[in-house]
């Protein structure tokens, strides 16, 4: 009976010992992930989109070779409350105990405060896309300068309309948010870069008002073509970036039969332009390597976190493509992405 006993008590105290290590272990993790790795949060505007997804899957891949937990958090461009949404994936992060967070301000007063926020907590913020009111904020910003992009769009597109004996008419433009600081910067770029080549002439032309269709390819169609209703003069049309006002410029230039008669000016390459090149439903686009710009964004968090030496700014920048050039344009862009991700 006494050995069975001792054997008992054997038993419980290696119980004992077994649960403690056990709640040692667990303890260790104190990241989002639930593992050793350190853990840094991505927060783009959309995760969709020959734009968004390429940058994604850079940011994922670099991350996992760094050896980084990358926790994504966006929302849908339809999104009622989509500052405020991702303002709390910025809290999330901080609470959560990320080492660094990769943010696309959409409005750079709004997430200036959060930002700071998060880097009194001792969180690095690197911002991309677009920045936050105030720079000291944040580390380092990755991406193209809109404004500068937009210019460029405006320069050709104005050469462009030059080149055709075009001096005078109206312009439309259309983009998924007016308000977001990427859209106000392309569009106050774009009519910068435009008057700068046309000269005496830009007086001449007028600007309507700004389509906004949330990413509904519907809603920019049926605005666009009231447009063009209403103004037979109008004779350029830029889309600011994303599917929906990409589309549905198209669809209502073909709808009123308008095609090759306005000229279509666009941001990004997507295959969606594939689709309307042969009749003439996009003139030109300016592209973006957000590849490019997915990896680079990584690297400098990793950087911040090593404590090592970084730029202010890493600017990455557009390049024009006519719409003859589209389509082979696409292709070894694909090669690039395939090479770059092996």
């Amino acid at each position: 009976m006494k050995k069975k006993i001792l054997a008992l008590l054997l038993i419980g105290i290696m119980m004992g010992v077994l649960t403690g290590c056990s709640g040692s272990d667990s303890k260790s993790t104190s990241n989002a992930s639930g593992s050793d790795k350190k853990t840094l949060y991505f927060i783009p505007i959309v995760d969709t989109g020959a734009y968004w997804s390429p940058m994604k899957k850079a940011a994922e891949e670099r991350a996992k070779e760094l050896g980084y937990n990358l926790v994504f958090k966006t929302s849908p461009p339809s999104e009622s409350q989509k500052n405020e949404k991702h303002i709390g994936f910025l809290q999330e992060a901080i609470t959560s105990n990320a080492v660094g967070i990769a943010i696309a301000p959409m409005d750079p007063d709004m997430f200036d405060r959060k930002v700071k926020e998060a880097k009194d907590a001792g969180v690095s913020i690197v911002t991309f896309d677009a920045d936050v009111k105030t720079k000291d904020n944040r580390a380092a910003y990755v991406g193209t300068d809109n404004k500068l992009a937009g210019e460029e769009l405006g320069k050709k597109a104005a050469e462009y309309l030059k080149g055709k004996g075009i001096k005078n008419g109206k312009i439309a433009l259309a983009a998924v948010n007016l308000t977001q600081t990427t859209m106000t910067y392309r569009q106050e770029g774009i009519r910068k870069g435009f008057e700068g080549v046309m000269g005496a002439d830009a007086q001449s032309f007028s600007w309507l008002e700004p389509i906004q269709d949330n990413d509904q390819a519907s809603e920019s169609k049926r605005q666009l073509e009231g447009q063009i209703t209403s103004n037979p003069d109008l004779i350029a049309v830029f889309s600011l970036g994303s599917e929906g006002p990409d589309t549905g410029v198209m669809e209502a230039i073909k709808s009123q039969g308008k095609a090759g008669k306005i000229y279509h000016f666009g941001f990004d390459y997507t295959p969606t332009w594939e689709n309307g090149i042969k009749e003439g439903l996009i003139t030109g686009i300016v592209d973006q390597d957000s590849y490019a710009i997915g990896k680079t964004i990584i690297d400098v968090m990793d950087k911040i976190i090593k404590k090592e030496k970084i730029q202010d700014n890493y600017p990455v920048a557009v390049k024009w493509v006519e719409a003859n050039q589209i389509v082979e344009y696409g292709k070894d862009k694909q090669k690039q992405f395939t090479n770059e991700t092996k």
